[in-house]
């Protein structure tokens, strides 16, 4: 039987808070709420979803929230890919430090392949 030495066991508990306060900054983040240059499209990140708010002429406004959200980790920030009402969404935020409306942005794709970028203006909630 193997006897761990006082030091192994200091550097298990260091390995364990070092991976629990850095192992995972998607979820270290706090709600970001983006929206199109004209309010056209407005949604919030939360750690694994988003969640879209539209407003429609009939039903007033409504709210459409994307759990299968795939996301890509990049040096300073993210992308967060998703599919809704068949078109492929990519959420694209540079650094979620500093929110800058050229460098954040939404790609929409179709099914046809024809793509919409919108630039977004992000904030943390």
């Amino acid at each position: 039987m193997k006897v761990l030495c006082l030091s192994q066991i200091f550097g298990l508990f260091g390995f364990l808070f070092i991976m629990s306060t850095f192992g995972n900054p998607a979820k270290a983040e706090s709600v970001i709420v983006c929206e199109t240059a004209y309010g056209e499209k407005s949604f919030h990140i939360e750690d694994e979803r988003v969640v879209f708010s539209r407003d429609n002429q009939d039903q007033g406004r409504s709210i459409s929230s994307i759990e299968m959200v795939r996301t890509e980790k990049r040096h300073n920030g993210f992308d967060k890919i998703l599919q809704m009402n068949g078109n492929k969404h990519r959420i694209h935020i540079e650094n979620p430090g500093h929110f800058s409306e050229v460098s954040d942005y939404m790609v929409i794709t179709s099914p046809k392949g024809h793509e919409m970028t919108y630039p977004l203006s992000c904030h943390k909630a």
